[in-house]
């Protein structure tokens, strides 16, 4: 730089400008040094001066640090981002150590970005040009949106946009609020769903019409915000607006003329329904007793066609003594009304079945008429007669079943109990009925087995509850009651099923013991190994950091041995920080405390931000790297950031254990619900006694005192749990000096769901 002009002829007015927030002037000292030679950073120590800056200078990014001394850096973003003169300066914030929780209070408080330190030069710069472009763009995108709603709003027709994904309506001219009675802010969170009669399938279904190169014309209802229904046509066309594919779509209000066809097909709807479908036979005849129709159940009844129903009288059907009465029964003298009467019915081939029927007069025009009702109970008289076995089979079983059994009224007095209940009380059975059970519970399991009581009879389902009991010899033992509400001699009763876990009830003390020790020292180890690493962090920012600008030259030129020094301090501190982070991760997820953040993304941008982060070390080797994805628009329901630590770590040992010159493969493709992917290498193998090591903690199959390859054996581990976590698997085939394929199955969950276009803008 000389006189303030850049090497390149860049005058430094021309360089975005990014403002840099830290109250660590050696941070942001190397934040400045790293940024200069394309930006204009603006230093800034305190919330005052950050907040007087930003009015001064309107910078077109900032870099926020979290930990302020007067105030956490959420503060300064919400203010900001709440601030219609400076919410659109996009704000990446700078952590040293960000749990998920964080990211979510940045996420509520605007910021756009997130980095951690130690901070890589090369990834800050990619992330500080993303955003700044995609700022300049939503200024363009502003002014071509003016002209888009002048041009829509105008219209004389009702008229949404629809998005065709998730089918919300992203858009609506004035005539369309004005029709459904809503504000545009209240119309535009709606689906098309919420005021069309129209089903999910057939938006789908007239979408991929639609979407074919035709239009689609339908008739609906839609509703006011008044409640009331009309009725529409509608048309839609597909149209491409701001890259996005959305519905066109025109409504028309013709309720005055589908008025008359919805009460016609209404009167259908009720024929159909109370007569075709219909479990019940009906059969209307003539006051001669001729069929003139049926239903389909009287058809399957009788066994007949409904033709040769048609040709059959009443009487036909039943035995002589209907037969002879049908005149009375036409004449209302004898019809049974509201009334079922049991009869003996004969089908087509002459065989007879019981059945309820009913019969009714009525008229029709001045014509009088008979409806016969006919209702099949052969399997209700089989259900009767095997209830009755079923009643003897049960008294066999509880007598001489191990269980014991009660049966309670609400009070807890025994009303009937097994043999099994006198043994275990050691009782004899005559003196059990009538005691209240409560008397051989200690007093805590009498308060539970009163509610359970209680729930009976309040209907609130059954219950499976443990409870400590007495036996007559005051002996102690733990029982285990499943209980229900039953009938018993006209009343309603409690039947209770009791085991013996006195045995069980012990061992789960002992393991409750066991593990609650267990888990007091895991915690102490983990708050050790979090608060240790977090500590190491902080002073690794600055090794890594300052040995990377002597590295590459910019405090001033180096020697080669100097710069061989440099490089040696700027390895190990990333591999130190490598270790640090793996058993930091490796503590929680083996105390259980680490959880799953879901959330949707795009599995190809996943996969290529892994790669573009290691394409340094896979240039350096000369290694050769492809990507497959059958699928580049597949999105996945999982936490980000496990999956991308589940890539990164399978492509770094990818790199380290191929030699220079070979080749690294990674496949992605969608196998029914599930997402496979593969890392395939050419490196050096692993033995085949190896394979079912490779995933314990702390294993290296190398494990010399002389390793060649560095490491801390805990990668392949944390890939394991993280995998396991999303509910998938992961498998590795392997052979001496021909390579190793790892292959990850994870489910992929819900699709991507596309916003509605106002809300991008």
């Amino acid at each position: 730089m000389k006189d303030g002009i850049q090497d390149d002829g860049m005058n430094s007015f021309d360089k975005p400008k990014v403002l840099i927030v830290d109250d660590e002037r050696d941070q942001v000292e190397l934040l400045c040094l790293q940024l200069e030679d394309e930006y204009l950073p603006i230093p800034a120590y305190t919330r005052k001066e950050a907040i007087k800056l930003v009015k001064a200078e309107l910078p077109d990014l900032i870099l926020l640090d979290l930990m302020l001394p007067e105030c956490e850096g959420y503060d300064i973003c919400s203010t900001l981002k709440s601030n219609p003169d400076y919410g659109f300066i996009p704000i990446i914030i700078i952590s040293g150590f960000i749990e998920k929780s964080d990211k979510i209070k940045a996420i509520k408080c605007g910021a756009d970005d997130f980095i951690h330190k130690p901070i890589d030069r090369l990834e800050l710069k990619m992330r500080i040009k993303s955003l700044i472009r995609i700022k300049k763009n939503y200024e363009a995108l502003q002014e071509s949106e003016n002209r888009y709603k002048q041009f829509f709003n105008n219209s004389p027709a009702v008229t949404l946009l629809v998005d065709p994904f998730n089918f919300y309506i992203v858009d609506a001219n004035d005539h369309a609020c004005a029709y459904y009675g809503y504000t545009h802010e209240e119309l535009i969170t709606k689906k098309i769903t919420d005021i069309s009669a129209i089903t999910l399938e057939k938006c789908s279904e007239t979408t991929q019409h639609v979407f074919s190169g035709k239009k689609s014309h339908f008739y609906a209802f839609h509703k006011l915000s008044s409640g009331e229904i009309r009725n529409v046509e509608v048309y839609i066309n597909n149209i491409e607006i701001r890259g996005e594919e959305l519905l066109f779509t025109n409504v028309y209000d013709i309720t005055a003329i589908k008025k008359a066809e919805r009460e016609l097909a209404e009167s259908k709807e009720i024929f159909k329904q109370v007569v075709e479908l219909s479990i019940d036979g009906i059969i209307i005849g003539t006051v001669n007793g001729k069929i003139l129709g049926c239903n389909g159940a009287a058809c399957r009844i009788f066994e007949y066609g409904k033709e040769e129903m048609l040709e059959l009288s009443v009487a036909d059907l039943f035995k002589g003594d209907f037969s002879r009465n049908i005149s009375k029964i036409i004449s209302g003298k004898e019809t049974t009304g509201d009334k079922a009467v049991e009869a003996i019915i004969k089908k087509k081939d002459g065989t007879l079945f019981s059945a309820d029927f009913a019969t009714r007069i009525f008229k029709l025009g001045n014509q009088k008429r008979m409806v016969v009702y006919v209702r099949d109970i052969t399997e209700r008289k089989k259900a009767e007669e095997a209830l009755k076995a079923s009643e003897e089979n049960f008294r066999t079983l509880v007598n001489n079943t191990l269980d014991g059994i009660l049966i309670l009224d609400f009070e807890g007095r025994v009303m009937a109990a097994n043999a099994a209940i006198g043994k275990l009380l050691n009782m004899e059975l005559e003196k059990v009925i009538g005691i209240n059970i409560t008397r051989y519970l200690i007093p805590e399991s009498v308060s539970v087995a009163n509610q359970d009581l209680i729930n009976i009879l309040n209907g609130k389902g059954g219950y499976l509850s443990v409870y400590e009991a007495i036996t007559s010899r005051g002996e102690h033992l733990w029982i285990e009651g499943l209980g229900t509400k039953i009938i018993y001699r006209g009343q309603p009763a409690n039947i209770m099923v009791i085991r013996d876990i006195t045995v069980r009830k012990k061992a789960e003390q002992a393991l409750i013991s066991a593990k609650a020790a267990a888990e007091m020292a895991n915690r102490t180890k983990s708050e050790f190994l979090t608060n240790m690493s977090h500590e190491l962090k902080t002073p690794l920012n600055a090794i890594i950091g300052f040995s990377d600008m002597l590295k590459e030259g910019i405090a001033g030129p180096l020697n080669e041995k100097q710069s061989r020094y440099a490089q040696f301090i700027y390895s190990s501190g990333n591999n130190l920080l490598n270790i640090i982070n793996d058993i930091l991760e490796f503590s929680k997820a083996d105390s259980g405390n680490d959880e799953l953040y879901l959330e949707e993304f795009s599995v190809d941008e996943s996969i290529n931000k892994v790669i573009s982060m290691t394409l340094t070390h896979i240039h350096k080797k000369n290694l050769k790297l492809n990507y497959n994805s059958e699928n580049r628009t597949l999105w996945i329901s999982a936490d980000e950031n496990k999956f991308t630590q589940i890539i990164s770590k399978l492509l770094n040992n990818a790199v380290k254990f191929t030699p220079a010159g070979g080749s690294i493969d990674i496949f992605s493709r969608q196998e029914g619900d599930n997402l496979i992917i593969t890392v395939k290498d050419t490196g050096i193998g692993i033995p085949e006694d190896g394979l079912d090591k490779i995933f314990n903690p702390f294993v290296q199959i190398e494990s010399s005192l002389n390793r060649t390859f560095e490491g801390t054996g805990l990668g392949l581990s944390l890939v394991k749990r993280y995998v396991e976590m999303h509910g998938g698997s992961i498998s590795v085939e392997s052979k001496i000096g021909e390579g190793t394929s790892f292959r990850i199955e994870l489910p992929v969950g819900r699709q991507k769901t596309v916003e509605p276009i106002l809300q991008k803008l």
